[in-house]
């Protein structure tokens, strides 16, 4: 088995692990290791990685069922399993923005379990991406609070307000991706541990409460879910390798200069069929 060096970081809902190279085969008992971890931890980071597409997509679908974004016009001409998220000359679709606190694909009834993002041009200044544990939020919360919100469902949406994305949704992804209900509170299907299911750009409703008392619900959600004890900023190096589990944290990313390169390649995969649905 390989050596693995495990770092703890972000209030330990951050692990750091050196010794693996993903570009190489390695055994089922090393990777029963690296699983554990991710799981334990909720966010993995993997540096001085050098991938092509193929070992990318490859460490991926050992956790899972290969994940393909919902909206369709955002992937890759070339291989859709594998998200260009880049600002250099030739990017088809350049990301030239910040983007606020989210989970990916909360609006989907069978979420994305882990997504991967993997740094092959890094910015010198901006273009951060900071993890919120929500893991750790919801055992934090004060009482009154999980109280109003244990037992309810809220309903996500791709566009719950007409600002929500900077891409939006064509005619047909609007007719095909639809709004979906799920626990604002679930439970994870491996470790057992509850979390906020927290994505500000995506919940439209909370319960029976309005949409404005749900923004307010939601803001007071996120205040709590991004105190400084619950967050880990990630400054991106070339090789870094980032893998975060979408039932237990959401991320953002901070603004960038457009002067500053940027280029990252995203993947990632789902639960299996009959854990996928959150509960």
């Amino acid at each position: 088995m390989n050596a693995l060096n495990v770092t703890q970081l972000g209030d330990g809902f951050v692990v750091r692990i050196r010794g693996l190279d993903l570009s190489q085969p390695f055994d089922d008992e090393t990777f029963g290791e690296v699983k554990s971890l991710w799981i334990k931890h909720r966010v993995a980071v993997f540096p001085d990685q050098t991938l092509d597409d193929d070992a990318l997509v490859g460490f991926a679908e050992r956790f899972g069922p290969l994940f393909i974004h919902a909206q369709s016009s955002l992937l890759s001409s070339r291989r859709k399993e594998v998200m260009e998220l880049s600002n250099l000359e030739n990017a088809e679709r350049p990301t030239l923005h910040d983007l606020d606190w989210h989970t990916d694909q909360t609006y989907t009834p069978q979420p994305v379990f882990g997504t991967i993002l993997y740094g092959l041009v890094a910015p010198r200044e901006g273009g951060e991406t900071y993890f919120a544990d929500l893991t750790g939020a919801y055992a934090s919360m004060p009482a009154d609070l999980a109280k109003r919100i244990d037992g309810v469902r809220a309903v996500y949406s791709a566009e719950p307000r007409p600002d929500a994305r900077q891409t939006p949704l064509n005619a047909e992804e609007r007719a095909r991706i639809r709004d979906c209900t799920h626990p604002l509170v679930r439970t994870h299907p491996y470790s057992g541990r509850k979390a906020v299911y927290l994505s500000p750009l995506h919940i439209a409703t909370v319960g029976d409460l309005s949409a404005r008392k749900s923004q307010r619900l939601v803001a007071e959600l996120t205040a709590h879910a991004t105190q400084p004890a619950h967050l880990y900023r990630h400054k991106w190096r070339v090789g870094d390798l980032v893998m975060w589990d979408n039932s237990a944290v959401m991320h953002r990313r901070t603004p960038f200069a457009p002067t500053e390169p940027r280029h990252l390649k995203r993947t990632g995969f789902y639960f299996p069929d009959a854990l996928a649905t959150p509960f």
